[in-house]
């Protein structure tokens, strides 16, 4: 019988075939590329929001987040103190998620109608779209394609603010809005600066991952060679790099067979290596084929083939893999368990090494002097619940940036920071 790593390495799986340095570099090569307008899997999509800009106080702005899964709406201002103050706010099911099939103009006229109550009386607004658009200087951006398995038919090609005002006003709202569209992610960075007690960070990192996974930064605009008009704005511009479509990967057995049958086959590669919305696929997948190649028992695979592994249950299992949970019970003794328990944990382990090597290839583009603090304002539910992955990120950070490079990394979850941060955007 073999171990788990024996086995994994056999599938191209362990996460020692993919070297920390070694996905760093790619990573590094990647943003310079996508920077400079050469052909790259991360988009380097320029936000055209300075790193510096302010919000301003006491003026109402409409916030819509559309993520992966939910859906936000609300009204927030920043009072006199620069402290974000939440007016109205509720949430749904985004539209097209869960395998619901809908067109653009329904999806657009959807989130308008959610948002319409919070939109009374708001002249400025700004939607975080948790899919890959491209930005333009006036705010708006178009859709360039929706990961995530949203099954929304004509996408591709629109404008999403131009599109959700047009719904606004075909169902009644009065007057008009100006509007800012930003990602989750640069969201996340904005909300990070809302929350953060000031002069306490150096530098901030905005950092999703939950039902999918992104990350921005800030670049100087002059870098920004594929876009003149924001290599012109001057000073330090977020940039999204939609790194979930990173490919600069090792896949294995199970990621391949994952990959081709997916909605988007050939893209969205990491994603589907380290989100919430793959990563119990990948877990289950892997334990199936090792049942099919006798390292767990026929009857282990009928089970896992019948529960149906979900995001609570790989949680549940990573706390207590010889426990009660419905995850450990479908495994054959105790043999089965630790094999099955060695196989997560090095799945996951894979997974924090690539999230990590993102975040840690960001820092050192950063070029940041010894002693610096750095915030990941971050969120998303595979970050905040799974036990095992955010731990294993920090360890990787601690070792590679702080005794590297002399840079502190601390993870903030803000309250509602992609809905702050949007409100930040939209006010700036």
């Amino acid at each position: 019988m073999r171990t788990p790593e024996q086995f994994l390495r056999d599938h191209d799986m362990f996460y020692e075939q993919m070297p920390f340095e070694e996905l760093i570099g790619r990573y590094l090569d990647e943003m310079e590329a996508g920077l400079n307008g050469r052909p790259s899997s991360l988009y380097m999509i320029p936000s055209y929001i300075r790193a510096d800009s302010e919000p301003a106080r006491g003026q109402s702005v409409l916030v819509i987040d559309a993520g992966g899964t939910n859906l936000r709406a609300g009204r927030v201002h920043f009072d006199s103190k620069s402290q974000s103050v939440v007016e109205t706010l509720k949430k749904r099911y985004m539209p097209g998620a869960g395998g619901e099939h809908i067109t653009a103009d329904e999806m657009f006229r959807r989130i308008a109608e959610f948002a319409l109550e919070a939109a009374e009386g708001c002249s400025r607004a700004c939607v975080s779209f948790s899919y890959p658009c491209q930005n333009r200087p006036d705010g708006d951006g178009m859709i360039l394609e929706l990961g995530k398995e949203l099954q929304v038919e004509g996408a591709e090609g629109r404008l999403v603010c131009a599109s959700l005002e047009a719904a606004l006003k075909e169902l009644g709202a009065a007057g008009s809005r100006s509007w800012r569209l930003t990602n989750d992610s640069v969201g996340s960075l904005l909300g990070g600066k809302a929350a953060a007690p000031r002069g306490r960070f150096r530098d901030f990192i905005g950092f999703i991952l939950g039902t999918g996974t992104n990350m921005c930064c800030a670049v100087p605009s002059a870098s920004i060679a594929k876009d003149p008009e924001a290599a012109a704005m001057g000073g330090e511009m977020i940039v999204n790099l939609e790194s979930g479509c990173f490919d600069k990967l090792l896949l294995g057995t199970v990621d391949r067979e994952l990959d081709a049958e997916s909605e988007i086959p050939g893209d969205h590669l990491a994603e589907k290596m380290i989100s919430g919305s793959y990563y119990r696929q990948v877990l289950e997948r892997t334990l199936l084929l090792a049942a099919r190649e006798g390292e767990l028992s026929p009857e282990t695979g009928e089970k896992l083939r019948a529960l149906r592994v979900t995001s609570a249950l790989v949680d549940s299992f990573c706390l207590d893999p010889h426990g009660n949970n419905a995850l450990s019970q479908a495994f054959l003794g105790e043999r089965e368990r630790t094999f099955a328990a060695g196989v997560n944990m090095a799945l996951l382990e894979r997974a924090a090494r690539v999230a990590a090597a993102g975040l840690a290839a960001v820092i050192r583009y950063r070029a940041l002097p010894r002693g610096s603090r750095v915030c990941v304002s971050a969120d998303g539910t595979m970050l905040r619940l799974n036990p095992v992955l955010r731990p294993a990120m920090e360890r990787y950070l601690a070792e590679y940036a702080l005794e590297g490079m002399g840079v502190e990394t601390e993870f903030l979850f803000a309250s509602d920071a992609t809905l702050m941060g949007s409100a930040w955007a939209g006010l700036i």
